[in-house]
């Protein structure tokens, strides 16, 4: 079984990543979190962000099978004005996810970790339509070094999804590792970051990830030339790096504050062929989040290779 929890508690991370999460530590999941954020001036730009992730999970023989439901809430205040396109109807636009796991643990602490699923991303201004949703997929391999105090995970894998805003192939190169009951760190795509946990209580993160969104306005819009287009697409996405603090009060829940810093944004809209009809040049910006979230604590023994040859039997 610890072969199976370990597997799982680093596909929740991965998977979570592409619907930019909070950063945990190894060895914990979140099943729920909500969470607010605000990026006051972005070019311009006030942005702000409301989440809410559920994730649950249950063995099914010898492998593991995970469902992942999101929600993410986005309004834009555009603090300027364009001949070129209205963007009133651009101001608010709607994020919900859901997407099954599949984990399936190999014999030598080798592992398969596959997700599927489909994001209705839109501002829901005429009704939702196919352009609303993207479909969203990881398929990795995964390999375990090191016991339940100090081990390594290596994951190599492709995922496709809205990370640098237009929907894309990208790889999966992830080095974790947990040097001790203090430090833990994470190297490659989609998250770099690095973890310092002063005890049960008090955690401080800093990491680094991309972060995406791909819109549909399935509303009219006019742009110059007198055209009228339906099912233009507003594309936002960055590079952000953030420093975190968690306080878990209690159990089972924990607060998290997070600043961060997004330089070299992309905020742009376009036309139902995904070509440019205007930029807002949005430069670089500060955002803040907080949040709430349930957190489990799983810490079973990490299986050498004689005991994950047994469990395969």
């Amino acid at each position: 079984m610890g072969i199976r929890i370990s597997s799982f508690l680093l596909l929740v991370s991965l998977a979570c990543s592409a619907q930019m999460p909070i950063m945990t530590t190894p060895g914990e999941i979140q099943p729920v979190s909500v969470e607010y954020g605000s990026l006051p001036d972005l070019g311009g730009t006030e942005i702000t962000n409301y989440r809410v992730n559920l994730n649950i999970a249950r063995p099914v023989g010898k492998s593991i099978i995970g469902l992942n439901i999101g929600y993410q809430y986005f309004d834009f205040v555009f603090n300027e004005s364009t001949n070129v396109i209205d963007l009133a109807t651009y101001e608010n636009m709607h994020v919900a996810r859901v997407s099954l796991m599949f984990i399936r643990p190999l014999e030598n602490s080798w592992g398969l970790l596959f997700s599927g699923g489909t994001s209705l991303m839109s501002n829901l201004g005429d009704g939702i339509t196919s352009e609303d949703f993207v479909f969203n997929a990881i398929g990795a391999v995964t390999k375990r070094w090191g016991n339940s105090d100090r081990n390594t995970a290596l994951m190599l894998g492709v995922l496709y999804g809205t990370q640098f805003g237009e929907p894309a192939i990208l790889p999966v190169v992830s080095l974790r590792q947990k040097l001790n009951e203090h430090w833990s760190y994470s190297l490659g795509l989609p998250i770099t970051g690095i973890n310092y946990s002063i005890n049960d209580k008090h955690l401080f993160m800093a990491s680094l990830m991309p972060e995406g969104l791909f819109g549909n306005n399935s509303n009219e819009v006019r742009t110059t030339g007198n055209r009228t287009l339906t099912n233009t697409k507003l594309q936002f996405n960055g590079i952000n790096a953030s420093l975190a603090y968690r306080f878990r009060f209690a159990k089972n829940l924990a607060f998290t504050a997070r600043g961060g810093f997004v330089p070299a944004a992309t905020l742009k809209v376009l036309d139902d062929e995904n070509e440019e009809i205007y930029d807002l040049d949005p430069g670089s910006g500060a955002y803040f989040r907080v949040g709430l979230s349930f957190v489990l604590n799983r810490k079973p023994p990490l299986n050498n290779t004689k005991n994950s040859s047994d469990d395969e039997k």
